[in-house]
């Protein structure tokens, strides 16, 4: 997808207020997304290892110089596989297994 590259769009795209992430192994992207997404009610998207981004999303490219700038197919063809499908039954799983966690925990006190 080619989206024009200003605040706007991404706001629009991630639906409200935008937040970049990065993922631990691959600062070459940025990962945008809504600032408030998990306290807005907006539902788990992707475990990205440090963190669960809750909400829509979008990856860019990031060389460093503080502008998004494009995918190369290279990275658009990786991160079509790193959050493909699979990634979102994780992501659940990740979730549930943390609330479930949470509830033990206030059975128990």
């Amino acid at each position: 997808m080619v989206i024009k590259n200003n605040l706007s769009e991404k706001r629009k795209l991630v639906k409200g207020n935008i937040e970049y992430s990065y993922l631990t192994d691959d600062y070459s992207v940025a990962l945008i997304c809504n600032e408030e997404g998990k306290i807005n009610g907006m539902r788990e998207n992707r475990d990205i290892g440090h963190d669960i981004i809750f909400g829509p999303f979008i990856v860019v490219g990031d060389d460093g110089s503080g502008e998004d700038r494009s995918l190369i197919q290279e990275q658009v063809d990786k991160y079509k596989q790193y959050f493909n499908d699979l990634s979102i039954c994780k992501t659940y799983f990740k979730v549930k297994e943390i609330l479930d966690t949470q509830k033990e925990k206030e059975i128990n006190m």
